[in-house]
């Protein structure tokens, strides 16, 4: 009995139609995709208000009559950073510069 590729690649993708399909009409499945999601949406939205320069971008948007991305209008902005978190960055970021200025060094010994 030989094997026809072609036949195998139309069963494979018949079967995967059917399987997509399937999926596509599961209203638990879409649910908890949608709130998957919505979860990474609010993650990208927390880690983008750390970025330098969010709160500034964010005040430019407000200026200009603009609610952010997913942000309801008239929405309270995100609280900053607390003084303790900032610190707490700013010591990471002095070790992780510490860190780098002694790879480098020792990258350059022969």
């Amino acid at each position: 009995m030989t094997v026809d590729p072609q036949q195998m690649a139309r069963d494979w993708i018949t079967i995967w139609q059917s399987e997509l399909n399937a999926a596509a009409t599961d209203r638990e499945l879409l649910e908890g995709f949608t709130r998957l999601v919505d979860q990474w949406a609010q993650a990208a939205q927390a880690a983008a208000a750390l970025l330098p320069g969010a709160d500034d971008a964010r005040r430019r948007r407000a200026a200009a009559g603009c609610a952010g991305a997913g942000t309801p209008a008239g929405a309270a902005p995100a609280a900053a950073a607390s003084d303790a978190r900032d610190a707490a960055i700013e010591r990471l970021a002095e070790r992780v510069a510490e860190l780098e200025r002694i790879i480098e060094g020792l990258s350059r010994r022969p």
